[in-house]
């Protein structure tokens, strides 16, 4: 196991000083519940606090921009999305390239989204939902936790699948949306497992479809798109770690070692299942190609998502 006490870990900074993690979304997302559950162990495992920084806003661009000025010493670390270095960059200018302006670390976690529908709807089936939406002619409110993202593309393509009128509200905090979902306010969303399910589970909300190749571990009881008759359905968010550029090597692969070595506990492979995710312990280059094929991969829906 390595700590801070190696220089390929440590680089340029000592063992004393913080491991500084950016995160561009609010708490309750995705970005934000991954670092709460590795942050500690990481720190763990390095031997040095992790300090958490949210710089929020601009779908994640914010905080991308500040990590590329930052020193490539090992000691400053973003938490990225599917949104941030694969969506976002195919639909406007946000100030980096995901591929050539970071240094790739780990894959944290992937996971399919949850669709989730109020209950105020009184639907337990996703066909009895498109049916009641096509029936009443009305259009269907679909919360989204940021502009450029995994639950924004569900929406989207559930839009373009279906064929429902489909009204895409943006949020900016993920927890307000899902007091408007409670509330009947909004009608559904797309979203990750870990906050989606504990509302399921209350019965605050309806789980009605995950959007996997396969059933969601943590809700075998919720169906796929595929089976719910859209085949061509299939959505997987990711959330991983990154530097800035020009990381050395052997800091990327101790920090990637680092990863694994948390991701490799018991307690935390539990947590990840409970919560419908899977820790791919990949090494920082197999991250980078993942990064590029999945760019390559939703550049098609760069029109959709732009609103163009």
């Amino acid at each position: 196991m390595r700590n801070a006490m190696s220089p390929s870990l440590s680089g340029s900074a000592t063992s004393a000083e913080p491991i500084r993690l950016v995160i561009g979304f609010s708490p309750g997302s995705a970005s934000d519940t991954l670092a709460q559950i590795v942050a500690p162990e990481l720190k763990r495992v390095t031997g040095r606090p992790i300090e958490i920084e949210r710089l929020p806003g601009e779908d994640g661009a914010i905080a991308g921009r500040a990590l590329m000025g930052r020193p490539a010493d090992g000691g400053h670390l973003m938490i990225v999305t599917l949104g941030t270095h694969a969506l976002l960059p195919n639909i406007r200018q946000c100030g980096y390239d995901p591929i050539t302006d970071f240094s790739p670390i780990a894959c944290l976690a992937r996971a399919p989204l949850v669709l989730g529908v109020s209950q105020s709807l009184a639907t337990v089936s996703l066909t009895a939902f498109v049916d009641y939406a096509r029936s009443a002619r009305r259009r269907i409110r679909f919360g989204v936790s940021a502009a450029v993202g995994a639950p924004r593309l569900g929406a989207e393509l559930f839009r373009e699948q279906s064929g429902l009128d489909i009204e895409v509200v943006i949020y900016a905090h993920t927890r307000t949306l899902y007091d408007d979902l409670v509330a009947g306010r909004i009608e559904a969303s797309f979203n990750n497992p870990m906050t989606m399910l504990p509302l399921c589970a209350a019965g605050k909300v309806t789980a009605l479809a995950a959007t996997g190749a396969v059933r969601c571990p943590a809700a075998p009881q919720v169906p796929t798109m595929r089976e719910c008759g859209f085949p061509d359905f299939q959505v997987e968010n990711w959330v991983g770690l990154v530097a800035p550029a020009r990381l050395p090597r052997e800091t990327a692969i101790a920090l990637n070692q680092a990863v694994r070595d948390v991701l490799a506990d018991d307690r935390i492979r539990q947590s990840f299942n409970e919560q419908g995710m899977t820790g791919p312990l990949e090494s920082a280059d197999e991250f980078g190609r993942y990064m590029r094929d999945e760019v390559v991969r939703w550049a098609p829906m760069a029109r959709v998502l732009a609103g163009n």
